[in-house]
Order: C-alpha cells, then structure tokens, then sequence
C-alpha cells in the first residue's frame, strides 16, 4: 500500500531580501532631500553677512527638510515594526511593499515641491495624499497578512492587529489635518507635521504589548520544521 505524500507546511518566501531593498531605498530617500538645499550655482559671496543672509532666505528649505527627514524616519520605524510580523512573503506582499517604496521615492520630489512653492497649496496637497497613500499600503499590508496567516508570525494575533491599525490611523489624520489647514496657512500645514512626531515618540501600546508577549522565534521553528 503505497503511503499518502508527505504534507509540507504551507510557507512562502524568505523575507530577508525584500527587507534589504527596503532600506536601501529608504537610505536613499532620505539622501535625496538634502539636494533640495542648494546656494545659486555660479554665485559666490565674498563676505560673512550676505552668505547668512541667503542662508536665513533658505529657511523654508532647512524646515521642510527636517521635517520630511523625521516624517520618513518614522514611517521607516513603522514599516520596521510591521515588517516584524512577517514571517515569509509571497509575490502579491512583495508587490504591496513595491508600491508602498514607489511612494517613498516620490517623497524628495514632493518635499522639493512644498519648498519652491511657499504660497501654494497643491504641493502641500500632493505631500499630504503621498503619506495618505502610504498609510492606506500600512493598512493593505497588514490586512493581507491577516488573510494569509501562514506569513505572519504567531505573535500577530487580534490585540496586536488594533494596535497596529490604531497607531496608523493617528499617523493618517496629521496629513489630513496638514491638507485642511493649507488652505488657511502653508506654513501652518509644515508645523502640522510636528504633531506626527509628537505622536511617534510617545510610549506606543504596541511596543509594550511586543515587550510582554514575545514569542521565542526558535520555538516557532522548530514546530514548523
């Protein structure tokens, strides 16, 4: 009698490579804003007081770059953060995660965009629905996972999918906020921003669930080996 196949767990593919380019393009985004801050290509300043004073006039570009900087460092924690509940990948996360990098290398341009163009509010409005877009692959991601449970890690249970929804959903209302207030004040739409990092750096729920039921990765192995 012949024996029946012999059953393999169900997994995808290692996660190791897709989390390498992922912080490759981040390392590059966050280089490619700086380039924003230039002087005037063939102006030099023979003294002290006029090179300060074209300095201060690039203010709008040092405040957009720091903030930009800070707002893409968090979503680089968060993505890290989220990324910890995955165990495999398969093509269509890949390409969830595809997407969510087009967008953060459109981020420089769009910073770029809100630097040039003070009194305008379209290009506060495409930096806003940039990081709209953003939040809303957090969420597709983290929704696919849930579907597909085989990626995920045990640790990914429905405490930890609340609190992951609850902190991206705080991270979605600052560039509505931002996006509102554009139409009153450009320059009230950046400072809005400060908000996210207000929000980011306070103690997040779901770092001290992490913290008090971690799962030991070894375990998890070896029961599915």
């Amino acid at each position: 009698m012949e024996k029946p196949p012999q059953q393999f767990p169900l997994r995808g593919f290692e996660k190791n490579r897709i989390e390498a380019l992922i912080d490759g393009i981040f390392a590059v985004a966050l280089t490619l804003l700086v380039l924003d801050i230039k002087l005037p290509e063939g102006i030099t300043y023979t003294t002290n007081e006029a090179l300060w004073n074209r300095l201060v006039g690039l203010e709008r570009h040092f405040v957009i770059y720091a903030i930009s900087f800070v707002v893409i460092g968090i979503y680089w924690v968060a993505h890290h953060v989220q990324f910890h509940y995955v165990r495999y990948t398969d093509r269509r996360l890949i390409w969830i995660n595809m997407l969510f990098l087009l967008l953060i290398s459109f981020l420089p341009f769009a910073t770029d965009l809100v630097g040039d163009h003070e009194d305008l509010i379209l290009p506060v409005e495409i930096y806003g629905v940039t990081l709209l877009l953003l939040s809303g692959l957090n969420f597709l991601h983290l929704r696919y996972l849930t579907r597909h449970p085989h990626l995920a890690t045990r640790e990914l249970n429905s405490v930890a999918v609340k609190l992951l929804k609850r902190r991206m959903a705080l991270f979605t209302l600052v560039p509505l906020l931002s996006m509102i207030l554009a139409f009153y004040s450009t320059r009230g739409a950046l400072l809005a921003y400060l908000l996210i990092v207000t929000a980011h750096f306070l103690p997040g729920h779901i770092d001290e669930y992490r913290a008090t039921h971690a799962v030991d990765p070894a375990a998890v192995d070896r029961e599915s080996t």
